[in-house]
């Protein structure tokens, strides 16, 4: 599977197929690649967290789904659940601080991860 990773989107490469030259196309560089691992993913995630207010809360809400995506795609679905919990709660950031609730939820994701491998 491809992945996208870049400012404005984070998730599976949503382009059918590779296509010669489109009128209007609104991507210049293909920045498509491998799947991160879910772990690195999710480090990612936490760092962005300390960002996490006014408009920036809505990008990591966006960011926090593309992550869900990628747990669904490895087969963690309850830290994909616990991830789409955390993406909703991000919202809540354009109008309040709620980093110590995103830290909980994604402490939460990750040990529902850790807790399929035991």
């Amino acid at each position: 599977m491809l992945w996208v990773d870049h400012s404005s989107y984070f998730g599976p490469d949503r382009r059918r197929k590779p296509s010669g030259l489109r009128i209007r196309e609104r991507r210049h560089y293909n920045h498509a690649g491998n799947a991160p691992p879910l772990n690195t993913a999710l480090r990612q995630l936490r760092m962005r967290i300390l960002e996490a207010q006014g408009p920036r809360a809505a990008a990591l809400s966006d960011r926090a789904r593309g992550v869900a995506m990628l747990a669904e795609s490895f087969g963690e679905h309850d830290a994909a659940h616990e991830l789409s919990t955390f993406a909703a709660i991000a919202l809540g950031g354009r109008n309040g601080d709620v980093r110590p609730a995103l830290y909980k939820e994604l402490d939460r994701a990750c040990a529902a991860m850790h807790d399929a491998y035991h």
